[in-house]
């Protein structure tokens, strides 16, 4: 949310509060027996106020503390991507190293679905894929349609998946559908968000952001009351609001007699 449309939500909350204000003062003229309408209507109106301009600028404060963290902090984000084996992954891993802000790029697992791989091949295909090819370093069948890949480092991702789909298709008929490389990306801290704006569009898909400032931001979230409880907050400071302007001659006057007991006691 833009700086200036923070400011605006809140100025209008403020108006709110000042139009309960303005009404509880006019109390004098149409008589004490309509507290309970000035009670009502400054929680009505701060529920108002609450639901459309304090909440939506609520909802925000943690991508607002995020924005502050990382313009701040000197710590590292990983930011993991998934990118198809269909594609160059050494291409785009490369354009990816490019970006200003980047640190370091690693491939890890490769994620490979199939075709239904029966419980007979399960196990053979299991032993014989680091042996078949040497650039892949483990591998193992998690379900009966995903395996799950791992690579050398320097090995070229859509080259090892093409020929493994085609071992697997001549020795036991099972096809690779697709496969997904996951990839994590090491960047400052306070360019993650330009770093994601330039990971190459239509290549890479951000799946997570972790580090420090993550850390720090979910901590913000549980440590936040609810939506509701936010609101509620705002209808009850309505009400006091309320109070306040119903009884503010009284208040000036208790605040008077106060200060001249102080001077009296000097």
């Amino acid at each position: 949310m833009e700086t200036l449309f923070v400011f605006i939500m809140i100025i209008l909350f403020f108006v709110l509060m000042a139009f309960i204000f303005s009404t509880a003062l006019l109390t004098p003229l149409i008589g004490k027996k309509n507290f309970l309408f000035v009670v009502g209507l400054g929680f009505i109106v701060g529920l108002i106020g609450g639901a459309f301009f304090i909440a939506p600028v609520y909802d925000d404060l943690p991508d607002m503390a995020r924005g502050i963290y990382m313009s701040t902090s000197e710590e590292q984000e990983i930011i993991t991507i998934n990118i198809s084996t269909d594609s160059d992954v050494n291409k785009a891993i490369a354009d990816v190293e490019k970006i200003p802000g980047v640190l370091s790029v690693k491939s890890g697992e490769i994620t490979v679905k199939t075709t239904t791989i029966s419980s007979d091949w399960k196990s053979s295909l299991e032993s014989r894929m680091t042996t078949v090819n040497s650039n892949i370093s483990s591998a193992k069948i998690i379900s009966n349609d995903t395996i799950m890949v791992q690579i050398k480092p320097g090995s070229d991702p859509t080259d090892v998946i093409k020929k493994l789909d085609d071992w697997m298709v001549l020795v036991s008929g099972v096809d690779i559908r697709f496969s997904i490389v996951e990839v994590q990306v090491v960047v400052d801290a306070s360019k993650v968000d330009e770093v994601v704006e330039q990971l190459p569009q239509g290549e890479v898909v951000v799946t997570n952001i972790s580090g420090p400032v993550e850390n720090e931001i979910q901590a913000l979230k549980q440590s936040l009351p609810s939506n509701n409880n936010i609101i509620l907050f705002c209808g009850f400071l309505g009400v006091i609001v309320g109070l306040v302007g119903m009884f503010i001659d009284s208040i000036i006057q208790g605040l008077k007699a106060l200060k001249d007991r102080l001077r009296k006691k000097e």
